[in-house]
């Protein structure tokens, strides 16, 4: 593998993984309250909502939707 293959892999993987010290491990009805509170931030305004949209893959920037099935 080159150099700048291997780099390539080591940018994604690192952009992927969460940041330390970041991540929360929830449970039961703390899992659900933020979850709860997420749903609301997301929700807030259409344009969180396209954000949030566009981030999941579902909408492309211009606001159009992807063809996710292909066939």
């Amino acid at each position: 593998m080159s150099n700048t293959t291997s780099s390539t892999i080591n940018r994604i993987r690192r952009r992927s993984e969460p940041a330390v010290g970041h991540t929360k491990i929830l449970e039961g009805e703390a899992l659900l309250k933020d979850m709860r509170a997420y749903r609301k931030k997301v929700a807030a305004s259409p344009e969180a909502a396209r954000k949030f949209l566009v981030e999941l893959g579902v909408l492309t920037p211009e606001g159009k939707r992807k063809n996710l099935i292909r066939g």
